[in-house]
């Protein structure tokens, strides 16, 4: 049986894979008409696979090969020539095919592209092309203008370019003949795509998924290929193992918390390391309710959408995996903020907040504010975390307390700037917290018509709305309960002014 791919180009033999035949001939109609083309993404989103099994369709037409500048940033050029040279044998020699010449300069390589003895046109790809060494790259590029604009003689009939910089970064020179118009993008996998490829797995093994989990891979990955691979993998190999059992959504929340806390995931390793490059920055874009521009031209917002943390959303800069948004303010959490014990005291039960029936959240938001109101200024790490500490406030109080009752908390992500959710999972019932700053009132009531919507595709009936303000005082009302789009909406106003920080001690029960 083949399983989920989590590293490396999948193999149809081996792995699940979408051989996603209209993009195959896209790229197809592009060497076919002799382009010189790039393909350009963040690692882990099926360029690999994508140019393998597009190579494979060419065999019949064309002579195929395929080199890597890995590791090659560095290198002297006439190193670089070299291991250049060195990987063209390799392939021609799969065709059982030599060339005598060595490669130490530009024109020994456009000499070789002469001289070479195919018969059938030669594609080349290029991976891993921001390898290529800073003083090669313009000789390079004019040297593949001169063969583009003399394909008389030469048997380069199709050059492609892949890595994970942006064109803009690297095809820098006007006498590159890879044209910006010219790239060919590999989007992320589609909502069906995704079912198609858990589809094989299920026809393969048997085992089912819910349909609820299935959406949730998707709505958590927007359709990554490699996090789609690794989410189906843990939850099919580590977690529900049973195939006589459907893959359900306790499976679901179970991978999920292992992906955010204790995997190391290349892929997302790689985003949080390129984000924490960039923290202040990061911290906005996690947290701020006003939009940033998206421009190229910025260099850090530049560094960002090179690694594919960001992306372009309609000339806005938008995180657009929910899962790389997740393990972001995972990891920019403070691990710890000295607050924990002051959350409650001696004499605090935990009963309160339970019932017969399930979870007292009013309760527990109510402590929550008393808390805020008591702490003042400390209740928030602002020392190191400015646009994001109501956030890691909330999340770090309402965990201590879930977990102590036994359940569990997950954060959400919903579509809209500014917005963070807390997803409670308690005795097989669902709770949800959202939060906001506030910056208008229409915004504010904007954000309840948001929450609305969330509780209806989570199938809940009410949800709680959690807003810091420091537009607020204690005079104002700040706790609102409403029918809003047939969803009960409990509206807490968290007050963030406070004239000073207090070390008061916590009031025994009954004397708050």
């Amino acid at each position: 049986m083949r399983c989920f791919n989590t590293s490396g180009p999948c193999d149809p033999r081996k792995h699940y894979t979408l051989l996603r035949e209209p993009l195959l001939r896209q790229g197809k109609a592009k060497v076919d008409n002799g382009r010189f083309f790039t393909i350009f993404a963040p690692r882990q989103s099926g360029k690999t696979t994508y140019f393998q099994l597009l190579l494979q369709e060419l065999q019949a037409t064309y002579t195929p090969i395929w080199v890597s500048f890995e590791n090659q940033a560095t290198s002297p050029k006439e190193v670089f020539y070299q291991d250049f040279a060195h990987q063209l044998q390799q392939e021609l020699a799969k065709y059982n095919l030599s060339w005598a010449g060595s490669i130490t300069n530009k024109t020994d390589l456009e000499a070789f592209f002469e001289q070479i003895p195919v018969t059938k046109p030669l594609v080349m790809v290029i991976d891993e092309f921001e390898g290529v060494p800073e003083s090669v790259l313009s000789e390079l590029m004019h040297t593949f203008r001169r063969i583009y604009h003399r394909k008389e003689y030469s048997r380069l009939h199709a050059v492609i370019l892949v890595g994970v910089s942006t064109v803009a970064e690297l095809l820098v020179s006007s006498a590159s003949p890879f044209n910006v118009v010219d790239e060919l993008e590999i989007p992320y996998f589609t909502h069906e795509e995704v079912r198609e490829l858990i589809q094989q797995y299920v026809t393969e093994s048997g085992q089912v998924f819910e349909e609820e989990v299935i959406n949730a891979i998707y709505a958590n990955t927007h359709g990554q290929p490699g996090l789609v691979g690794g989410l189906c993998a843990h939850l099919v190999e580590n977690v529900a193992t049973d195939r006589s059992t459907p893959v359900s959504m306790s499976d679901w929340y179970i991978t999920e918390k292992y992906f955010l806390t204790r995997r190391f995931d290349k892929n997302m390793v790689n985003i949080v390391q390129k984000a924490r490059q960039k923290p202040d920055l990061m911290l906005k874009i996690l947290f701020n309710e006003d939009p940033i521009p998206f421009s190229v031209y910025d260099l850090d917002l530049a560094y960002l959408f090179a690694h594919g943390v960001i992306h372009d959303a309609a000339g806005y800069v938008e995180i657009a995996v929910p899962l790389y948004r997740k393990v972001l303010i995972t990891a920019f959490r403070p691990i710890i903020n000295g607050e924990i014990s002051q959350y409650v005291s001696a004499h605090d039960t935990f009963q309160e907040y339970v019932t017969p029936t399930g979870l007292n959240l009013p309760a527990l938001l109510t402590k929550y504010r008393e808390y805020v109101r008591r702490r003042g200024v400390r209740a928030f790490d602002t020392d190191h975390l400015k646009e994001g500490a109501w956030h890691y406030s909330l999340d770090g109080f309402i965990n201590f307390f879930i977990e102590r009752l036994g359940g569990q908390t997950f954060l959400e992500v919903p579509a809209g700037r500014g917005r963070t959710d807390i997803l409670i999972v308690y005795q097989a019932q669902k709770y949800l917290i959202e939060t906001k700053i506030f910056t208008d009132q229409s915004y504010f009531q904007k954000g309840k018509a948001q929450l609305a919507d969330y509780l209806t595709s989570e199938r809940l009936d009410e949800g709680y709305y959690v807003v810091f303000s420091n537009k607020h005082t204690e005079a104002d009302q700040l706790y609102f309960e409403e029918d809003v789009n047939g969803k009960r909406i409990y509206t807490y106003l968290i007050c963030t002014q406070f004239e000073r920080a207090t070390d008061l001690p916590i009031p025994p029960e009954g004397k708050k």
